[in-house]
């Protein structure tokens, strides 16, 4: 989460405009090319996505998080982010552990839609100054 900070910090001064927010799951969806599964209600631990309108990306799961940024590839009516091998924080990941991670928000209603891996996921949102977790 550190870096989070430094990047959400480097972002403010670089671009006054730039928009962050942050994001989680209620399930996880784990897709691959013969189906996808879900886990709800107590049995996964869940993400924490922070991002930023100007790419900047910080998805954490389990030990560990992806951090760094992206390209902004749309703005309206969503804001999409496509990340290339976003390196792993844990100090055991190694290249092995890269990804490539996808954001789509709608700010319309605060969802965003992340593929990360085997992940498929949505996720609510609250602006990035909320600092926690909460309930709409």
């Amino acid at each position: 989460m550190r870096a989070l900070c430094v990047l959400a910090l480097g972002m403010a001064c670089a671009h006054a405009q730039a928009e962050t927010w942050r994001c989680f799951n209620d399930v996880e969806v784990a897709c691959t090319w013969d189906g996808c599964s879900i886990a709800a209600d107590g049995g996964f631990t869940p993400m924490d996505l922070a991002f930023s309108s100007e790419g900047g990306v910080s998805l954490c799961a389990y030990t560990g998080c992806w951090d760094g940024s992206g390209d902004v590839v749309a703005r309206l009516p969503f804001l999409v982010i496509a990340a290339r091998q976003l390196p792993w924080s844990d100090p055991h990941g190694g290249p092995d552990r890269e990804r490539d991670v996808l954001i789509a928000f709608d700010p319309s209603d605060r969802v965003a839609l992340v593929k990360a891996g085997a992940w498929a996921l949505p996720l609510h949102c609250r602006p990035g100054d909320d600092g926690g977790e909460g309930t709409d």
